[in-house]
C-alpha cells in the first residue's frame, strides 16, 4: 500500500492504461450511488442515507483522485510527445528551474527574514525596557538624594544654637550689675520704714467707737509726731 501511495505521488512512471478500470468502476458507483439517495430521498426512505451519503462520499474522494492522476497523466504524455518530437529531446525549451526546489528555498529565505525581524523586535524592546527601567531608577535617586538635603536642612533649622560664651569683660559687668542690683535693694529696704498695722488681707480689731486695739486690747495712740524727749 505505501508504495502504492509513493507511485501514486510521483511521475516517474505512468499508470496508462491501468487507471482506466479504476476510473470505469469508481464513476459507476459514484453516480449510482448519487441517483440511488436521491431515489431514496423521492419515496421518503430517509433512514438510509445515512449509509448510502458516507459511502458515496469515500467514493466521491477516490474518483477525484484518479481523475486528476489521469489528467496529470495526460499532460505528463503531451509533453513527452513533443520532446521526442523535437531534435534535441525538448531540453532547449526546458526552463532549468525546479519549482519545489524554488519554492523551498523561498520559504526558508522568508523564514530566516521573519526569524531577524522578531529578533531585533525582541531586542529593541529589552533595549527600551532597559532605558525605562534606568531612567526610573536614576529619578528615584534624584528624589532620595533632595529627600535627604531637605531632612538634613530641617534638622539644621530645629537644632538648637549653641550659647554665646561670656568673655572675661562680660562677666565682670554682669557681676557688676547685680552688685549695683543687690546695693540698690538693701538701700531702698533700709530707707522705706515698715509701716505699721495689721497685715494685708486681715481685719484690725476696733472697739465700740471704732478706735483701733492692739492684740492686747488696749487701744491704740493716735498717729502723730513723736514727742522729742
Amino acid at each position: 500500500m505505501k508504495n502504492l501511495i509513493n507511485f501514486f505521488f510521483s511521475f516517474e512512471k505512468l499508470f496508462k492504461e491501468k487507471l482506466i478500470v479504476p476510473f470505469f468502476w469508481l464513476a459507476i458507483i459514484y453516480y449510482g450511488l448519487k441517483y440511488l439517495t436521491q431515489a431514496v430521498s423521492g419515496v421518503h426512505l430517509d433512514p438510509l442515507n445515512f449509509i448510502l451519503e458516507p459511502l458515496a462520499w469515500l467514493v466521491k474522494i477516490l474518483f477525484t483522485l484518479v481523475s486528476i492522476r489521469i489528467i496529470a497523466e495526460l499532460a505528463v504524455a503531451v509533453f513527452r510527445i513533443n520532446n521526442n518530437l523535437s531534435p534535441d529531446k525538448g531540453k532547449s525549451e526546458t526552463a532549468n528551474i525546479n519549482p519545489v526546489e524554488e519554492a523551498r528555498k523561498a520559504a526558508e529565505a522568508a523564514a530566516a527574514r521573519a526569524k531577524e525581524v522578531t529578533k531585533s523586535a525582541s531586542e529593541k524592546a529589552s533595549a527600551a525596557t532597559k532605558s525605562a527601567v534606568d531612567k526610573t531608577k536614576t529619578a528615584a535617586s534624584t528624589a532620595k538624594a533632595k529627600t535627604t538635603d531637605a531632612t538634613e536642612a530641617t534638622k539644621k533649622a530645629v537644632a538648637p544654637k549653641p550659647a554665646a560664651k561670656k568673655t572675661p569683660a562680660a562677666k565682670k559687668t554682669a557681676s557688676a550689675k547685680n552688685a549695683s542690683a543687690q546695693t540698690k535693694s538693701k538701700t531702698t529696704s533700709k530707707a522705706a520704714p515698715k509701716k505699721r498695722g495689721p497685715k494685708t488681707g486681715t481685719k484690725a480689731k476696733r472697739d465700740a467707737q471704732g478706735r483701733l486695739l492692739k492684740k492686747d486690747g488696749t487701744p491704740r495712740a493716735k498717729p502723730g509726731p513723736k514727742k522729742s524727749s
